[in-house]
């Protein structure tokens, strides 16, 4: 362990709960909305971080189910800092998608770095600063089921930055700290947006939905 390390301890889960009613839909209620968890208007925040020093130490995961066979083309979510409570320089998140795996994420279905993320401020939770994030891809078709989405930042510890969580949503959420993982209980704030796509041959469908999802493994997003 570093002296960096030994000095300052990093928390794997920052939970100072209250309520900023006036954004908690966020990130609900953008067009084309496939999926969505809104924001509690809380401060729990799951640490999710990529640091140069300590590497990816920090993930986390969630689900969301689709209903049919959907066009994905964006991906929407609520995080702040804490540890300090500062806004830090976030240089890139990475966002990836998983086939779920008996209610934990899977293997990678699709994944993607973007410096363009529009961090946009909602307001202070306890002196914490939250904001919201919006992902655009080059879309990608998923069929019906449920799946896991990550996004990590890349960021330099002090401070952290932790994806806030759901005031809905089946608690499936998921993190690996420091290489221990573990189901959190919770449901974190998200929405996929994307265009349901038209299903006439449903029994076909239903025979090929598993290679067409093999086939989709590894793409990027960008």
């Amino acid at each position: 362990m570093t002296t960096r390390t030994t000095r300052i301890v990093l928390l794997a889960v920052f939970a100072l709960a209250t309520s900023l009613a006036g954004f908690a839909q966020a990130p609900c209620g953008l067009p084309n909305e496939l999926y969505c968890q809104p924001w509690d208007g809380g401060s729990n925040l799951f640490a999710s971080q990529n640091d140069p020093s300590f590497g990816n130490f920090a993930t986390t995961y969630d689900a969301f189910t689709l209903s049919g066979l959907s066009d994905v083309e964006s991906f929407h979510f609520v995080g702040g800092y804490f540890n300090p409570g500062v806004q830090g320089p976030i240089s890139l998140f990475t966002l990836t998608f998983y086939a779920d795996n008996g209610g934990i994420p899977g293997g990678a279905i699709a994944a993607g770095g973007f410096t363009s993320f529009n961090e946009t401020f909602l307001g202070n939770v306890n002196g914490f600063p939250i904001y919201s994030y919006d992902l655009y891809f080059l879309s990608f078709n998923l069929p019906a089921g449920t799946y896991f989405a990550s996004v990590v930042p890349d960021l330099t510890f002090p401070p952290q930055w932790g994806w806030a969580t759901a005031s809905s949503g089946p608690g499936l959420g998921y993190q690996c700290f420091f290489g221990s993982c573990a189901g959190t209980g919770t449901s974190f704030a998200l929405a996929v947006d994307g265009t349901p796509i038209p299903e006439p041959g449903t029994l076909i469908m239903l025979g090929t939905g598993i290679l067409g999802l093999a086939g989709s493994l590894r793409r990027k997003l960008l």
